[in-house]
């Protein structure tokens, strides 16, 4: 049985210690076969395995090839040519400025040209490797690999500063443009990071780095495939199985078939165009090593730059908009402008679930274009996205928080007017005062978060027919919550004066009532049958909150509708008596 490992192990270190490997040498070999020199990049998630393959790839070319004994790229009639390597960490500890990042590359520069006893003549970090590359060639007389890993790392840590962030992604630009100079000394220069937005002024110009990151035939590039979980993990299953049924967190009749689709459907779900689904790597290992369902990968952390845009824009994250979304911009995100969807796309919160032709109007002519529709993956990212991003964006405390996630489903089943109030205006106080809007839709977006924060089934904008969408609906057990939220604003000047306060929110609970009821929001739920309850919510002001529960009237074109589909489904069981039903 193949050993697991919990913390990070190089390419030798799982080889030798005979732990679980998922072979990824043929899609290396893809890379290098044809192309005398690459200029490729990569963008995945944090903890996907970029940097395991960025170390397979140096000891390829280090040559020591017991280490792929066995492995696709040993039978693929690959040469194992060896090259110099020279590997570079962006991730580095104190990136302040430009030029601690600039003492950095010349540290490592330096670090390079004494192993390789190359002279500098220069101070300029630039031709400082066009020296080094230049030296090791007429030394070894081979040409080099150029590794760099989480090349976005010091942009992401300065996100929000314009200055800091364009003076490093001009360093950058240079240090890569005089990468791109040098092809001729160059085998193979392989750049990974979270991000792709960097990446768009520094591939500029000849040569230009070969994005893979969605590119079909790489999509399996990183992480287990579902393919590669069922065969690595194959002598694991009935051990974790009786495991978990051992601590009553799996049901007794599940058996190792079933426990294969929970775990697809715990981890699996993120997809790069590759004919297969990805499963997060890291969480996967962790669960095989615990033995129990958890959401490892979310709570690991999340990169600096997701936390930051939250923090500017927290409704916009929570609530993005999935459907569809030009493939050009997923690309192509600049510093500055940079959208929820790509941002969370690169995070690893989002995939994309499938290609779509996005139909915009140009100059008075409709043009189409190639888009993507995304999703959350699976489950461990939805149980936390909604409630991490939440909490992150409005910093409500997480103990209370928490008592909201379980007071508020209890108050939703009970009809509890008074109760669901209070819980919506202690949220709607923890909203940090630089975040509140006066509007409508604003309260709309917060209070539809918050449900969906609380683990609810939530449905925003539902349309109930040919008379519009209401705000949500909630599926909680048997019951279908069709709400609608009004808000009204408060004068500074009575502010205190609470009858005035009563006589507006009772209004806005009246017009949030009165909508429902004529435009017959709830009249899908009641023609499929489906027990159903209405709830009025009404805002005033930053946190002033009323609430009112209420039966739905049936109209009678659902009474129609209804005794239509009876008859029809007599007819086609050859009842053509009516039933005693009507």
């Amino acid at each position: 049985m193949k050993k697991l490992f919990k913390n990070d192990l190089s390419f030798k270190q799982i080889r030798q210690g005979n732990f679980i490997y998922a072979d990824k040498t043929e899609y290396i070999y893809n890379l290098l076969k044809d192309e005398p020199t690459n200029f490729c990049f990569l963008s995945r998630p944090r903890r996907f395995g970029k940097t395991l393959l960025l170390n397979t790839i140096k000891e390829l070319f280090q040559g020591d090839r017991e280490l792929f004994r066995r492995l696709k790229i040993d039978k693929s009639g690959y040469k194992f040519e060896t090259h110099p390597v020279l590997s570079f960490d962006m991730s580095y500890s104190a990136i302040y400025t430009k030029d601690d990042l600039i003492d950095s590359i010349k540290f490592d520069l330096a670090t390079f040209a004494k192993d390789y006893e190359v002279n500098f003549t220069t101070k300029n970090y630039g031709l400082m490797l066009q020296e080094l590359l230049n030296g090791i060639h007429q030394k070894l007389g081979s040409r080099v690999v150029i590794l760099v890993d989480e090349y976005d790392a010091p942009l992401t840590e300065h996100i929000m500063d314009d200055v800091i962030s364009q003076e490093i992604r001009k360093v950058l630009h240079d240090f890569y443009r005089s990468m791109k100079k040098n092809i001729e000394y160059i085998r193979l220069a392989f750049v990974t990071g979270i991000t792709r937005f960097a990446m768009t002024a520094l591939d500029s110009g000849p040569n230009n780095f070969f994005d893979i990151s969605l590119v079909p035939e790489y999509g399996g590039i990183c992480g287990f495939t579902k393919t590669e979980m069922r065969t690595l993990f194959n002598d694991r299953f009935q051990d974790t199985l009786d495991v978990l049924k051992g601590n009553g967190k799996i049901p007794l009749n599940t058996d190792t078939d079933k426990l294969k689709t929970m775990i697809e459907d715990y981890y699996d779900g993120y997809n790069w165009l590759g004919e297969e689904n990805v499963l997060n790597p890291y969480s996967l290992l962790r669960f095989f090593s615990l033995n129990e369902f958890d959401t490892y990968w979310p709570l690991s952390g999340q990169p600096s730059h997701l936390s930051a845009l939250v923090r500017e824009n927290p409704l916009a994250f929570i609530l993005p908009k999935l459907d569809a979304y030009p493939a050009i911009q997923t690309r192509k995100a600049e510093l500055g402008s940079l959208e929820p969807v790509p941002v969370l796309f690169h995070s690893g919160y989002l995939t994309i679930d499938k290609p779509v032709i996005i139909e915009e109007l140009e100059n008075g002519k409709v043009v189409q274009k190639d888009g993507y529709s995304f999703k959350i993956p699976n489950m461990e990212v939805r149980q936390n996205f909604e409630y991490n991003l939440f909490l992150y964006a409005f910093d409500p405390s997480r103990i209370y928080f928490g008592r909201f996630a379980k007071e508020l489903p209890e108050a939703l089943l009970k009809n509890d007017s008074k109760t669901t109030a209070v819980l919506l205006h202690k949220l709607l106080s923890a909203i940090a005062s630089e975040q509140h809007e006066p509007n409508e839709k604003h309260y709309h977006a917060v209070i539809q978060a918050a449900f969906i924060a609380t683990g609810l089934e939530v449905l925003g904008q539902t349309p109930s027919s040919s008379f519009g969408t209401s705000d949500m609906s909630v599926f909680l057990k048997d019951i279908r919550f069709v709400l609608e939220v009004k808000y009204c604003k408060a004068d500074k000047n009575d502010a205190d004066d609470k009858d005035k306060s009563d006589k507006e929110l009772e209004a806005a609970l009246d017009a949030a009532a009165d909508q429902i009821r004529s435009k017959d929001y709830t009249a899908p739920f009641i023609v499929a049958g489906k027990k159903t309850s209405c709830v009025a919510i009404a805002v005033r002001g930053r946190n002033e909150v009323a609430v009112r529960f209420f039966e739905p009237e049936e109209p009678v074109w659902c009474f129609a509708f209804k005794c239509a589909i009876e008859l029809i489904r007599d007819y086609i069981h050859g009842n053509y008596i009516l039933s005693h039903s009507w």
